[in-house]
């Protein structure tokens, strides 16, 4: 049985997560293309005060979540953040060990194991897709996996996307597509997240 509850607390901790991205995204993104980022976090925002409003209205009429529950999602949690910071450790380390061996002039212009580290952002993507799965398994929630999918997908699709709008956007030619690549992928995934947090806020059928 799926509980009004558990969707506006699956819509809180999705929509948590948006606020996250897209306030990551404001710090990366440029003078003009700040905006969007800026109005994602508005809208995360207000949906995760909804989700607590409306999960907490609800409560009385019952959830999936117990004291069991919560403790499996928490272990769940620390070992998914465990991995990821991993996986993103890995992919920093080599770029790290040059940059330390370099003399104090030349750590600026370190460019070995850089490559691994522009993959970071669409590893973390990856992760949060998977995060949101955990969230539609722990509560119940089956629409998450739609969420989670698609987050799979546009992490998977903001490389090929930022390397097109390198080239048919003016100006942007000179850039390398690293620097369209990750705005890119925080506002496609805070986009994703948010959406599936509107979404899945939504009373069950």
């Amino acid at each position: 049985m799926q509980y009004v509850s558990d969707h506006a607390l699956a819509a809180t901790a999705t929509a948590l997560l948006a606020l996250a991205w897209f306030g990551w995204t404001v710090r990366h993104a440029g003078p003009w293309t700040r905006l969007a980022p800026v109005v994602g976090v508005v809208l995360s925002a207000v949906v995760v005060a909804a989700g607590v409003v409306v999960a907490v209205g609800a409560w009385p009429d019952g959830s999936v979540v117990t004291g069991a529950v919560v403790s499996i999602y928490a272990a769940a949690l620390v070992v998914h953040a465990g991995l990821t910071r991993l996986c993103t450790g890995l992919l920093a380390s080599t770029y790290r060990r040059a940059v330390a061996a370099a003399k104090d002039e030349n750590k600026a212009s370190v460019t070995t194991g850089k490559r691994w580290v522009q993959l970071i952002p669409t590893t973390v993507s990856l992760s949060t897709a998977l995060q949101v799965g955990v969230i539609a398994n722990t509560l119940d929630v089956p629409l998450l996996y739609v969420g989670g999918a698609a987050g799979v997908a546009v992490a998977l699709l903001a490389w090929p996307l930022g390397a097109l709008l390198r080239t048919v956007v003016p100006g942007r030619r000179h850039r390398p597509t690293v620097a369209l690549v990750h705005p890119l992928t925080g506002l496609l995934t805070g986009a994703t997240l948010v959406l599936t947090a509107v979404v899945t806020l939504l009373p069950p059928p």
